[in-house]
């Protein structure tokens, strides 16, 4: 006799049908980007939520486990986009997307004449594709063509005997990054217009240093920022520059780089050089230097916490226990918690004059946990402490 596994009927389905409403939900507003944008080449974190929906998000998780999507699922996906779920980077693909725009305006790419006319955004793209198309998926391949960029116009463009060298290409986007950010101490996934510059410009640093010497192109880019290549880490260079644009403000035509530190962080980072400073190389020191003499001296830690402040929430603190170690001071703890939330530091890098990081992240792993710093956040202060308050708030939610 066979035996039959009964299938579950009634209540026990619904996890079942919640999924399908919410792939619902998910498909309506990918159906109203499309409207708007015509593809569903979305970034991760897209800033274009609708009514706080994050439909880039929503994409990458639906590409991520893309298998487990039902035929008619992946079918309604693939009638907004075919291209919804790309075997390349979705960057690739959003940057195609924008070159068939430009294409159904003006007209088709030819590469027999070495790209003439374009947009130097579009030239940099697709001069980037022409470099590595013995590289690129077929799918790629094809989808270019669609702008005008077949293989024969990519042979065409390589016996064009004026043409541009990618190396040139990667100068055009690294001086274009330099104008509008003031540096080159990118980090390496930085991409730029479909190009990668944080690992072209990584490249071109070994390069420099293999050979001991500057070579014209490495000249070219100390042209653009004397420190592209320093003898210690890029992400100390660009933090460097975050806190001289913060001490002096941003120059004319110079905008703040994405994930740029605010300036609580640099001015925690600064006191930190200053407090190491024998142990950088000389060349640092005179740049920390430079940044001393813009603050009159090294930036002390001051306090956030304002005396009306105190008063109210020094009665929203729990009871003190004594268990015979020395008493530390709650609102030195509560200066520390507040400041580590505000800075963005790690915990091991909090000031001297707040006392031992351990301690202070005890406590306020106990205060998370027991609600006072929920009660902290929801008290009523001046506008002086809301600031605070604002980020406290932000970095409980974070770190819970």
């Amino acid at each position: 006799m066979e035996l039959a596994v009964p299938r579950r009927t009634g209540h026990g389905r619904g996890l079942e049908q919640r999924h399908a409403q919410l792939f619902a939900e998910g498909l309506e507003q990918a159906r109203l980007h499309v409207e708007r944008f015509g593809h569903l080449a979305v970034a991760h974190t897209d800033g274009r939520a609708r009514e706080g929906f994050d439909l880039g998000r929503w994409l990458a998780n639906r590409r991520a486990d893309a298998t487990s999507l039902t035929v008619e699922q992946t079918e309604q996906l693939r009638r907004l986009d075919a291209w919804w779920n790309p075997p390349w980077p979705v960057d690739w693909q959003r940057a195609w997307y924008r070159a068939r725009a430009h294409v159904h305006e003006q007209g088709p790419v030819r590469g027999g004449d070495n790209l003439a006319g374009l947009p130097g955004w579009l030239q940099r793209w697709l001069r980037h594709q022409i470099s590595g198309y013995g590289q690129l998926h077929d799918g790629q391949r094809v989808l270019l063509a669609e702008l005008g960029l077949s293989t024969g116009e990519v042979e065409l463009f390589h016996t064009w005997p004026g043409r541009r060298r990618p190396v040139a290409d990667g100068l055009a986007v690294a001086h274009a990054y330099a104008a509008g950010h003031g540096h080159l101490a990118v980090s390496q996934p930085t991409v730029v217009d479909g190009f990668a510059l944080g690992t072209w410009l990584r490249n071109q640093r070994q390069r420099q240093r293999s050979l001991g010497r500057l070579t014209r192109l490495g000249h070219r880019l100390t042209d653009l920022d004397a420190w592209w290549n320093p003898p210690w880490p890029v992400a100390w260079q660009r933090m460097w520059w975050a806190c001289r644009y913060h001490l002096t403000g941003l120059p004319d035509g110079v905008e703040w780089w994405p994930g740029a530190p605010n300036d609580e962080y640099t001015a925690a980072w600064l006191r930190e050089q200053s407090a190491r400073r024998t142990l950088l190389l000389s060349e640092q020191r005179r740049l920390v230097d430079e940044l001393l003499s813009l603050t009159g001296g090294v930036p002390m830690w001051q306090p956030r916490i304002s005396d009306a402040a105190w008063q109210t929430l020094s009665g929203l603190l729990p009871a003190r226990s004594h268990t015979g170690g020395r008493p530390r001071s709650e609102r030195q703890i509560l200066e520390a918690i507040v400041h580590i939330a505000c800075t963005g530091q790690a915990w091991t890098r909090l000031p001297p004059a707040l006392g031992p990081f351990l301690a202070c992240r005890r406590r306020f792993l106990l205060w998370r946990d027991d609600g006072t710093l929920k009660r902290i956040c929801r008290a009523v202060l001046s506008e002086q402490d809301t600031v605070w308050q604002q980020q406290l708030a932000a970095y409980v939610d974070f770190s819970a």
